[in-house]
C-alpha cells in the first residue's frame, strides 16, 4: 500500500480514498473498527451479511460493492492520464511542492445512479457523501418554488408585484449577519450599490449571489411586514417569494462556485462559510456538517501559511465563525466539537458581537465537556443599570444570550427569556431555532404549577406560533409543536383544573 498521499493534479491515492470511506452499518452497530475492504469489509465477509453504509447525503444506506468497483476504475483512469510514463529504472520519482487545493472527484456508479465525492483538503481525502455540499443537488432542486399562477388575493398580489431589491438584501446582510459572522471585507466591490457584474470575478459573483440567497432568508423576519388587515397571508406571500428568489440567487451562485474554490485559498474558504451559513436558514441546500467540516480543513491550512495582517486577521475572524457555527449545531444535537478554541481570551463587549457570540459558544463547548465551573463566567442576562432588556446587545445576540443561559442553567426563569426573545422585533430564526423553542416550552410545561397562569399562556403562545410559523420552512417543527401540545394536556391531566387555554392548546391556529 502507498504510504504518501499525492497531489490530485499529478495522481490520486486510491488507498487514501478507500480508507476515508465511512465505515459500514455492521461495524457501526458492532463497535468495531471497520478495514473498508474490497468489496466486503472482512467483518461483513465473516458473517456472510451485505456491506452498507449510511450516506448522510442522501438519508440512506447503500450498498459498497456497487460503487466502489466504478470509484477503482475512475481513479485508475484518472491516475493512467496523469502518469502516462512509468518511472524507469534507476531514477527517483521528483516530490511535488504543490500546495494541496480543495478539490472534488466526482464517481457515478451505473447499477446505482448516485454521485460520490471526495474533497481533498489538509493534506487528505474526505468523503463527503452522495450528495456533496459544494455540489447542487437534482433531487432538492424540485422543490424550488415557484411563483403562484392566482394573484386574485390581495396580499399575494401586493407582495409578488414588487420588485426585488438586491442593494436591501447586501444591506440586511451587512447589517445583521456580518457582525455575527465577519468572514468578508464589507468594502469589497462586489458589495457596492448596482455593481456591474461583468467586472467580478467568478470567486465575487458567487459571493455576491450567496449574500442575495441568505438575505432572502433574513429579510422576512426582520421586519414583518403585515397588512392594515393583520391577516398572516401577507406575511406567508411575503415569506414564499423571497424563497423563491433566494433559490434562484443560489443557483445562480452554485453556477460559479467551481471556478471559486480552485485552489486552498481565503475566497476558497469564504465560499465554503457563505455556504454554511446558508444552509442555516434552508438546510435543504447543503450538509451543514459537511460544510463545516471542509471549512475546518481550510482553515487550519491557511493558519499554517504566512499571510499578511489584514489576511490573518479575516482568517482569525473565520476561525471564530467555524468555531460558533459548529458548536451551535453540536448544542442542539448533543454531540462534540472538535474544532479548537480561539486563542483569544473570553470576550463579552457588546461592541464586538462576532466574539461575543464565539464567547458564548465557548462557555457552551466546555460546559458540554464537563466544565460546570463556566456558569460564574456568564455575562449578565439583563442591563445592569436597567434590570431590563440590555439594549446594547442585538436581538440575535440576546437570544443567543439566553439560550446559554437555558443550556447552563434548565429552569423555568431561563426558559422564560429565551421565549421572550425569540418572538422580540427584529430576532432571525434559523432551522436550529425550534429545537430552542421546544426545549424552553417543555420546562416551562413541567414546572406549570410555579409560574403565573397568564404568563405561563402567554408564553406557551409565543412558543407554539412560533413553532407553527416555523413548519412552512422547516417541517419538523410541526412535529415539535404537536408534541409539545401533548406534554401540555397530559401535564393538565396531572395538575388539575388550569386556566381556560381555549383553543390554543389544540393547536388550532389559523
Amino acid at each position: 500500500m502507498s504510504t504518501a498521499l499525492s497531489n490530485p493534479s499529478t495522481g490520486i491515492d486510491l488507498d487514501a480514498l478507500i480508507a476515508a470511506l465511512p465505515a459500514c452499518k455492521r461495524c457501526r452497530d458492532c463497535r468495531r473498527g471497520c478495514d473498508t475492504t474490497l468489496p466486503k469489509c472482512r467483518q461483513c465477509t465473516k458473517a456472510g451479511q451485505d456491506c452498507i453504509f449510511f450516506d448522510h447525503g442522501r438519508n440512506e444506506f447503500l450498498p459498497r460493492r456497487h460503487y466502489i468497483a466504478a470509484l477503482v476504475d475512475h481513479v485508475r483512469n484518472i491516475s493512467s492520464r496523469a502518469n502516462p510514463a512509468p518511472v524507469t529504472p534507476g531514477e527517483t520519482p521528483r516530490e511535488t511542492n504543490a500546495a494541496p487545493s480543495a478539490h472534488a472527484e466526482s464517481v457515478t456508479s451505473d447499477l446505482y445512479p448516485y454521485v460520490h465525492h471526495f474533497a481533498y483538503a489538509g493534506g487528505s481525502y474526505r468523503y463527503l457523501g452522495a450528495q456533496s455540499c459544494l455540489v447542487s443537488s437534482p433531487r432538492l432542486q424540485q422543490a424550488i418554488p415557484g411563483p403562484p399562477g392566482d394573484l386574485d388575493n390581495d396580499d399575494v398580489e401586493m407582495v409578488w408585484k414588487n420588485p426585488m431589491n438586491y442593494n436591501e438584501l447586501v444591506q440586511t446582510y451587512l447589517k445583521i449577519v456580518h457582525p455575527l459572522y465577519p468572514i468578508l471585507d464589507p468594502n469589497s466591490r462586489f458589495l457596492v450599490p448596482d455593481v456591474d457584474l461583468t467586472t467580478l470575478t467568478a470567486s465575487e459573483i458567487f459571493a455576491l449571489y450567496m449574500i442575495y440567497s441568505i438575505g432572502c432568508h433574513v429579510v422576512p423576519g426582520k421586519t414583518p411586514r403585515y397588512p392594515y388587515s393583520g391577516k398572516l397571508s401577507f406575511q406567508h406571500a411575503t415569506s414564499q417569494k423571497y424563497q423563491y428568489f433566494g433559490a434562484e440567487c443560489f443557483q445562480h451562485a452554485m453556477a460559479n462556485l467551481d471556478a471559486s474554490t480552485v485552489e486552498p485559498t481565503i475566497d476558497t474558504l469564504r465560499a465554503v462559510l457563505l455556504l454554511a451559513i446558508n444552509s442555516l436558514f434552508d438546510p435543504k441546500s447543503g450538509n451543514i456538517g459537511q460544510q463545516v467540516a471542509l471549512a475546518t480543513r481550510l482553515c487550519l491550512d491557511l493558519e499554517l501559511q504566512d499571510l499578511g495582517v489584514e489576511d490573518t486577521a479575516l482568517v482569525e475572524n473565520m476561525h471564530s465563525t467555524i468555531f460558533s457555527m459548529e458548536n451551535e449545531i453540536a448544542s442542539v444535537l448533543d454531540r462534540p466539537a472538535t474544532f479548537p478554541e480561539p486563542s483569544w481570551e473570553l470576550s463579552f463587549s457588546p461592541n464586538n458581537p462576532s466574539r461575543y457570540l464565539c464567547s458564548l459558544y465557548r462557555l457552551q463547548y466546555r460546559f458540554r465537556k464537563g466544565d460546570h465551573s463556566v456558569r460564574a463566567l456568564l455575562p449578565p442576562a439583563v442591563d445592569p443599570a436597567t434590570h431590563g432588556v440590555d439594549s446594547r446587545l442585538g436581538p440575535c445576540l440576546r437570544l443567543a444570550l439566553h439560550q446559554t443561559y437555558l443550556l447552563l442553567n434548565p429552569c423555568w426563569a431561563t426558559a422564560w427569556h429565551v421565549l421572550e426573545s425569540v418572538v422580540a422585533h427584529g430576532c432571525i430564526h434559523i432551522y436550529l431555532t425550534p429545537h430552542w423553542v421546544y426545549r424552553a416550552g417543555t420546562i416551562l410545561i413541567q414546572n406549570m404549577s410555579t409560574i403565573d397562569k397568564e404568563n405561563l399562556m402567554q408564553l406557551y403562545s409565543n412558543a407554539l406560533v412560533m413553532l407553527e410559523v416555523s413548519q412552512q420552512k422547516w417541517q419538523g417543527s410541526g412535529a415539535l409543536a404537536t408534541s409539545l401540545e401533548g406534554l401540555l394536556n397530559q401535564m393538565k391531566t396531572k395538575s388539575g383544573p388550569g386556566p381556560d387555554w381555549g383553543t390554543l392548546a389544540l393547536g388550532m391556529l389559523k
